[in-house]
């Protein structure tokens, strides 16, 4: 009697089991699947990602979001481009040099419209201008969003290249390096390269845009020929991430980075960093010919702008319209 009473629980437990098993796994098959790709390891920028991973908004959407750190804007455009990864949040004035040089890009957000990358120097040194930064050692490395526009920064600003000395190093050693004293700045972008050395040797900053070269900044991107093969997936999380950044420049900014560090346990992440970051980003929203935009639209005038500056240093060819480089089709409902 009792072997026959455990042999029923058994056959109970088990098929509960199976049916769990079979339930979690046809979930998890009717999830689509999405690769997206980082510009760099975690920092303020991130922060709608991480937040919409940690509060499940892309699963309760149908999605199954990998999201990867990236080694630099330049990488994760290449990884985008040939369909290792489906989306990337990267520059987005990069991604017009990459679409010069033949890669198939289309942005389809934009969040930071306003250009950001700039010269970072130490605050102590008497530099006030390009010419300021002549015999001045830079760091930068190879895969930085600043990589195709150092000889047109020192084009437009009338400053001979010979006369500068900008040395690549590793991503993960460029802070390090100006933070140690061994170089005199670095390039990168205002609002992640102040709030990161602000403790051991701030810096001040001379924006590229003020030489004449304007485009937008951080923004999600993907290829043409994933829009016409995944739209709907692509819509849900370019519009999770919309909400995301609505959500947390309503306040919840400190809710952002603890989603940032608990995704990234192990990256030893300075949550006052990653707050000044994401603080710091919040005017760099604004688009330059439209004020109160709505987050992740992005407008022809901007582009027009980023177009003819880039034209006239030599970065892009003419001829180019704003559509080559985005659409809000996947903001629109």
């Amino acid at each position: 009697m009792r072997s026959s009473f455990l042999n029923r629980i058994h056959r109970t437990v088990l098929a509960a089991t199976m049916l769990f098993a079979f339930t979690a796994t046809s979930a998890h098959a009717d999830s689509e699947k999405l690769r997206v790709r980082l510009d760099f390891s975690a920092w303020g920028m991130h922060a709608a990602m991480h937040l919409a991973q940690q509060k499940g908004w892309f699963k309760d959407a149908g999605l199954d979001v990998e999201i990867q750190d990236g080694t630099g804007t330049i990488n994760t455009l290449q990884l985008v481009a040939v369909g290792q990864m489906d989306i990337g949040q990267v520059q987005l004035g990069t991604m017009a040099i990459a679409k010069e040089n033949g890669l198939d890009l289309i942005s389809i957000a934009g969040f930071a419209r306003k250009g950001d990358l700039a010269v970072l120097v130490d605050e102590k040194l008497d530099v006030k201008s390009p010419a300021d930064l002549i015999g001045k050692k830079l760091v930068c490395f190879t895969t930085s969003p600043w990589a195709p526009f150092i000889d047109p920064y020192f084009k437009a600003s009338d400053v001979p290249k010979s006369k500068t000395n900008v040395v690549m190093v590793a991503p993960s050693a460029m802070i390090s390096t100006y933070a140690s004293g061994n170089s005199d700045g670095f390039l990168s972008q205002a609002p992640f390269g102040q709030p990161m050395v602000a403790k051991v040797r701030p810096a001040k900053t001379l924006l590229l845009a003020d030489s004449g070269i304007n485009f937008p900044s951080y923004g999600l991107v993907t290829t043409p020929k994933a829009l016409g093969e995944r739209a709907e997936a692509i819509k849900k999380f370019t519009q999770i991430q919309v909400k995301a950044w609505q959500y947390i420049y309503a306040g919840h900014e400190d809710e952002a980075v603890a989603a940032i560090v608990a995704q990234r346990p192990n990256a030893k992440l300075d949550p006052e960093i990653l707050r000044a970051q994401i603080v710091a980003y919040r005017e760099f929203f604004e688009s330059p010919s439209q004020k109160g935009a709505p987050f992740g639209a992005q407008n022809d005038n901007d582009w027009v702008a980023a177009i003819q500056s880039m034209e006239q240093v030599g970065a892009i060819k003419p001829g180019h319209k704003p559509s080559d480089y985005y659409t809000n089709a996947m903001l629109e409902n």
